[in-house]
């Protein structure tokens, strides 16, 4: 229930620097307050005692385990430049605890790949399903294992609320916080006029349904999302997982005309919600973070919350960019969650604490993406108190999301919520029926929190991969697109993309798989893979672990996995662009988490114990707009292996065999164990074992290019096969492969339309050398408040001033390459360096060819 966030300049709803200011108030000072960071200044005795507890805590999550059981029409624009582009605010950053401990054991396991999405109907709405809703259980047995969980648990008193301190995620311009803090709490925004109040105030509900809620009968869980015309894709995707899981009764709130006219046309249930007016004639294009508008878009959503709750519906609310893969109703229900007032999901990315369920992620938000809320009296005041707070409140980013989480902590002494549920077997504490369930609002309601890896967001699901890694832990409910980079202004490309990457995105027309006229040229995953050396001690190392010096071999493999990653996505793109074809990007593996935060082992503070590589998604490597705005032509990886692609796409390949440039020393996955090459069409297979593959030998190819091919050559060998859908290359990874274009002009034409695609910043900052040198930069001197700022922290300046006098070449280790790390200067390193200008390449020793100009 929240409004997207946008992270590039230019009109971006909500800029990366916003969103991490926004965000870190919540969680930063919990940081500060409790002094989390000072045992960064612990002896080696304290680090390894931490080890061995973080070490007993795996053995028993292992014990407890086993007991249970893009692309796209880059030129074709989304969105008109007219349009809101308001969405939704979701916790798409979130800072977390930087200095939680570091697992010791790498598990050896591998990323699979994604799921195949089902077939899509002959339209990308699916039709409305045949039954009004789904048919409830018998009351009987509902009732009997009611019983039988409730034997197992009792309800706690009320905690005392007498002499309850101020709230401690405020901020107050005469404490000792951060000066980041306290200027963000000095924002300021308009309130509400008072006819926006009363308008807000008006209820829909006078006794009788409305026509257009008259599908849900009282009682009823409904389904419910919102939309502005600006994502109406993610609203039709959102209503074919609906139809597609017969989540019924649904609906979705029109927040404009625009959008309204679309779901009437879709046949879904709607209504423009009341209140809508606050956001016409808004003097803005877009709503950014500081506007008025984007408060007031969370008070017209509260408002029909409490409205549904008037009407004795039972409102499962969730943003648009939730994608929804199993009814949740029976979990909902189910045990302690049963007596909860309010059930919200988290943005918490520690699944492993997360799954301990004893308050390990008390300091990181709620977020209200997806969010249950019963029509108890205690719900129906809390709503009247969460309305009130956004639509009176004068600071500029107290929107929805930060006034419940604020609202939530009333009463509470810190940031932990008191229990409201007692087990009475504490082994049961954790398992499904038995989650916990807290005093909130100054203990006026209950209040249950949803677990991460069911409830994912966009870290567990989409970079740690936790459905895919332990099946085990059971399929994900749903999934919520936040911790991304990839969204401006315009759209919310890094949302899609991932959805797409994922096969969990419905709303691509057929044409999108199906266009005859669309051709394809695609690298195998395995030969855009570097095949590592060895790891320490020439121990074979598939997967990085987590020990102290890992964060070295980590961040070798990445920048080297990128370099050639990058070099083949650039030579693919200028051969899509001779040949007129789409390109289907590899599957990325990435060996470094991508965050704002420094780094423990290369992973984000809270997840030390997710799996390296991982499949990382577009936006954590690439500038995602970028593309977009550069009309390149392109699909996202795994697209070949997506259900909905016809098999005459599918089979119809012609394999183009590239000679290896003399003397490489490059190593690929796909290459076998005496050197030769070998081909497969894009496996998502990063982990096969030695020995093991089910590629295909180089002879099998149709058509031979020798190393440094110009776009003459490729023409003449490749015209006799341009009728074939798929052109699959196995080599492009090195610079030099191809000489270009026909000419100069050409190349320099080329090199320019590609670069924005191409470049992406991002620092890596590792806890464990930082440690090592005695922390001694930035931000911890004695009884100075915490600032943000890693960069500042681990190299004692701003990574811009370094960049400005040459300190930092993208893309190359030259920070932490000591041994001594005592000594180190910076315990930082930046990515990504960019491909070799194609201008520069085909002047270069390796173009030589005669028929290159």
């Amino acid at each position: 229930m929240s409004s997207w966030r946008k992270g590039r300049k230019g009109g971006g709803l909500f800029k990366m620097k916003d969103a991490f200011v926004f965000l870190v108030v919540f969680t930063s000072y919990a940081v500060w307050r409790n002094h989390r960071f000072s045992h960064h200044h612990q002896s080696e005795a304290q680090m390894q005692m931490r080890q061995h507890q973080h070490e007993q805590h795996q053995r028993d999550d292992s014990s407890s385990s086993s007991s249970s059981s893009s692309g796209g029409h880059g030129e074709k624009r989304l969105v008109n430049e007219n349009e809101d582009r308001e969405a939704f605010e979701s916790s798409d950053e979130e800072p977390v605890d930087p200095s939680p401990p570091i697992p010791l054991e790498p598990m050896m396991m591998m990323m699979p790949p994604p799921p195949l999405p089902p077939p899509l109907a002959e339209k990308t709405l699916s039709p409305p399903p045949s039954v009004e809703r789904q048919q409830q259980p018998e009351e009987g047995k509902e009732k009997e294992e009611r019983d039988e969980y409730e034997k197992k648990y009792t309800i706690l008193p009320k905690p005392d609320q007498s002499n309850i301190p101020l709230n401690a995620q405020e901020v107050r311009s005469d404490s000792n916080h951060p000066q980041w803090m306290k200027d963000m709490w000095a924002q300021q925004t308009k309130a509400l006029t008072e006819e926006a109040k009363k308008e807000l105030e008006r209820k829909i509900y006078e006794g009788a349904i409305p026509p257009e809620l008259s599908h849900a009968k009282p009682g009823d869980a409904i389904f419910v999302t919102f939309a502005t015309h600006s994502v109406r894709d993610f609203a039709k995707n959102w209503v074919n997982a609906a139809r597609r899981l017969k989540l019924e009764p649904h609906f979705v709130g029109a927040l404009d005309e625009k959008m309204l006219e679309d779901l009437k046309s879709w046949n879904v249930p709607s209504m423009l919600l009341t209140g809508n007016s606050v956001l016409a004639n808004r003097g803005v294009q877009f709503i950014t973070a500081g506007s008025a508008a984007f408060k007031k878009m969370g008070t017209v959503k509260t408002k029909f919350v409490q409205d549904l709750l008037d009407m004795n519906l039972n409102p499962i609310l969730s943003d648009a960019d939730v994608a929804w893969m199993r009814d949740p109703r029976a979990y909902f229900n189910k045990g302690t969650y049963g007596k909860a007032d309010i059930l919200v999901s988290t943005d918490c990315i520690d699944v492993p604490g997360d799954k301990d369920d004893s308050n390990k992620c008390a300091h990181v938000n709620f977020n209200t993406g997806i969010l249950h809320i019963r029509a108890t009296e205690e719900s129906k005041n809390f709503l009247q108190a969460w309305k009130t707070k956004v639509a009176t409140s004068t600071i500029a980013w107290m929107r929805d999301q930060p006034a419940f989480n604020l609202l939530m902590h009333e009463g509470v002494r810190g940031h932990a919520l008191e229990n409201a549920i007692k087990l009475k077997d504490m082994a049961d504490r954790g398992k499904e029926g038995f989650r916990m369930v807290y005093y909130a609002a100054n203990a006026t309601v209950k209040l249950g929190v949803l677990p991460n890896w069911l409830f994912g967001n966009g870290h567990s699901y989409f970079v740690q991969w936790h459905h895919k890694q332990f099946p085990e832990d059971g399929e994900p409910y749903a999934v919520h697109t936040t911790y991304q980079y990839g969204d401006d202004g315009q759209y919310a490309w890094g949302k899609r993309e991932r959805m797409r990457q994922a096969g969990i995105w419905t709303a691509d027309d057929r044409e999108y798989y199906e266009d005859a006229h669309t051709k394809y040229l695609v690298v195998p995953d395995v030969f855009a893979q570097v095949k590592h050396a060895n790891g320490p001690g020439g121990a074979k190392m598939k997967t990085v672990g987590y020990g102290n010096g890992d964060y070295r071999v980590a961040i070798e493999r990445h920048f080297a996995e990128d370099k050639v990653r990058r070099e083949t996505v650039r030579n693919l793109l200028a051969l899509g662009k001779l040949l007129n074809r789409t390109i289907i990007l590899p599957e990325p593996r990435c060996y470094c988490d991508k965050i704002w935060n420094n780094l423990n082992a290369c992973r984000a503070p809270g997840a030390e114990k997710f799996v390296l590589p991982y499949s990382c998604p577009m936006d954590h490597i690439y500038d995602l707009p970028s593309w977009f705005r550069s009309g390149l032509k392109f699909r996202e990886p795994g697209f070949l292996a997506d259900s909905r692609v016809p098999d005459s796409v599918r089979n119809d390949i012609i394999r183009v065999n590239v000679e290896r440039r003399r003397n490489s020393q490059l190593v690929l996955e796909g290459d076998g164990a005496g050197g030769e090459k070998t081909t497969t069409t894009n496996s998502f297979d990063i982990g096969e074992e030695e020995g093991k593959s089910s590629s295909s030998s180089s002879s099998s190819s149709d058509v031979q290019l020798p190393f440094g091919f110009t776009a003459a050559m490729a023409e003449e060998a490749l015209k006799p096969f341009s009728s074939h859908a798929v052109l699959e290359f196995d080599y492009l990874a090195e610079e030099g492969v191809f000489c270009g274009f026909h000419g100069k002009e050409e190349n320099h034409d080329f090199d320019a339309s590609v670069q924005g695609a191409l470049s992406h910043y991002q620092y890596y900052c590792f806890t464990e050398p930082w440690l090592a040198s005695n922390a001694p930069r930035s931000g911890r001197r004695p009884n100075e408040p915490y600032e943000p700022q890693v960069v500042k922290r681990h190299c004692g300046e701003m990574d811009t001033s370094m960049r400005a006098s040459g300190k930092v070449h993208l893309g190359v280790i030259e920070h932490i390459n000591k041994k001594e790390e005592q000594n180190l200067k910076c315990t930082c390193e930046f990515g990504f360096g960019v491909p070799t200008a194609l201008e520069t390449v085909a002047k270069g020793p390796m173009c030589t060819h005669e028929s290159h100009s």
